[in-house]
């Protein structure tokens, strides 16, 4: 049986991704619910105060642990956008973008503007891990964002920056893979470990800024296990 586990990630404050929830699986729903990659991004300013901020955390986190139970969340953590632009991820299933966002109602976060809730379909070419979780804490990995080309690569392009991607799984440098179908970012990684320069240098053959393929490198918080072991 699969184990599924939830986590709270209450080191990094106040920000909406605190949730760490684990679990996700490589194909889409049984029930036909498809599979979300969630940018939780910044919206208006949050209130100064500071009861009801807190208030609005655990209304937050309780709707995560809600979906999580009901089996619409796989996974979620706080990430640290440089420009403070995005502030979390989540994996959910949905059978529409209209039921995603319903799934978001009793937050207030995204209820009221605060957060944003960036969604696109996704396929989990290698997902996150499942066993071996250890639910009571969270760790600091890395959070890879490879943007999307401008044009089509050709075929052998396309070809080499995938093999070059399924390289980094098999050697055990980035423990989960998602493709985004949609929006500015196509590829997202979690890394295994802290190393951004040797993820950036390993990636360095897959960026062409000039054609609007970008690598980021991220720090991101989940729960030990997620991406497996280092």
């Amino acid at each position: 049986m699969r184990r599924r586990q939830l986590t709270l990630a209450l080191g990094a404050p106040l920000l909406a991704g605190a949730l760490a929830g684990l679990g996700a699986c490589a194909t889409p729903a049984t029930d036909g619910a498809g599979l979300w990659f969630i940018f939780l991004e910044s919206g208006r300013p949050t209130p100064d105060d500071r009861d009801a901020v807190m208030a609005m955390q655990r209304g937050h986190i309780d709707n995560f642990k809600r979906l999580f139970g009901e089996g619409k969340l796989l996974a979620a953590g706080p990430m640290a956008d440089p420009a403070r632009s995005k502030r979390g991820l989540v994996v959910v299933r949905a059978a529409s973008h209209a039921e995603l966002m319903g799934y978001f109602q009793p937050d207030a976060y995204v209820r009221e503007g605060y957060m944003q809730v960036n969604a696109v379909p996704a396929l989990a070419r290698r997902a996150v891990y499942t066993e071996g979780i250890d639910a009571t804490r969270v760790e600091e990995i890395r959070i890879v964002l490879i943007g999307r080309p401008a044009a089509a690569p050709d075929a052998a392009t396309a070809h080499a920056r995938q093999a070059l991607l399924q390289g980094l799984v098999e050697r055990g440098n980035v423990g989960a893979w998602y493709t985004l179908q949609t929006g500015p970012v196509a590829e997202v990684l979690l890394a295994r470990g802290t190393d951004s320069a040797s993820l950036e240098a390993a990636l360095a053959p897959y960026a062409a800024p000039d054609r609007g393929i970008t690598v980021q490198v991220w720090r991101q918080w989940i729960s030990p296990g997620v991406v497996g072991p280092r």
